[in-house]
């Protein structure tokens, strides 16, 4: 996966300049963003104006020197604009999750007049910023990787209606499956002379359902109410596996610096 990321980081800078050029209809505009930059765009009544950003970015607020002059709606990463005055010079921020934008509004009344009927923004990355998303990628695809060959080998007696959908282990960390909608059971180790512990835990998956606990064990008793039910490791070696990268994960190393 590394690979594929580092080729499409090569081909971000490797795109031909034929893509950038000028369209044949002085009404579109191709506008290299800069933060510091306004941004014209001159418009007529009836009119709308199309402003393209990022498909990777989100709407989060927008504001006008004067709102009432004008009409503004927006769609994923597409903002539409229309006067609806007579007077309707003015001035817009948009703010998304990545960027701010700013625009000059200009109404044009002359029969003459050229339109913007649209302005995409075109974006020209630093290296710095390209392998920062490249390495995060990296990471979160590491982080998503199961273990090479979990231990299944799992039993359990005692209330039934708590218990998990599912049991593994990767000789690291155990964890507990629950069905969505469920009221989930405290998790205790218990040790060889029949002593229950609380052991460090974190909750994993799209509603939070896996219990990951930071510990492999031969018996667990799982307690909810007056309730319990024990589970027993079939598969469990006192060896274990040692936890070489401090992680939950094989190929992601925790490195202190002090």
């Amino acid at each position: 996966m590394k690979s594929l990321v580092l080729a499409l980081a090569a081909l971000a800078f490797g795109a031909p300049a034929a893509a950038h050029d000028e369209p044949a209809d002085s009404r579109i505009h191709y506008v290299d963003y800069d933060k510091d930059q306004v941004v014209t765009i001159e418009a007529v009544v009836g009119v709308v104006v199309h402003v393209v950003l990022d498909p990777a970015e989100a709407y989060v607020a927008h504001a006008f020197g004067d709102g009432k002059a004008w009409d503004f709606a927006y769609r994923l990463n597409h903002l539409f604009l229309k006067p609806v005055a007579t007077d309707a010079d003015s001035n817009l921020t948009v703010v998304t999750d990545k960027r701010s934008y700013h625009f000059a509004l200009k109404l044009r009344t002359d029969n003459l007049a050229q339109p913007t009927y649209e302005v995409a923004f075109r974006y020209r990355e630093s290296p710095k910023r390209i392998r920062e998303e490249a390495q995060n990628f990296d990471l979160e695809e590491a982080f998503r990787k199961p273990p090479a060959s979990p231990n299944l080998h799992y039993s359990m007696s005692g209330d039934t209606d708590i218990a998990p959908t599912n049991c593994w282990d990767d000789g690291q960390f155990t964890s507990f499956k629950f069905a969505g909608q469920v009221d989930v059971p405290a998790i205790y180790m218990v040790d060889a002379d029949g002593r229950e512990s609380v052991v460090d835990r974190h909750t994993t998956g799209p509603a939070n359902e896996t219990v990951v606990v930071h510990k492999v064990a031969a018996h667990w008793v799982l307690r909810l109410g007056g309730r319990a039910l024990a589970i027993w490791n079939d598969a469990f070696s006192s060896e274990g596996r040692k936890n070489e990268t401090r992680t939950t994960s094989d190929d992601v190393k925790r490195v202190l610096w002090r």
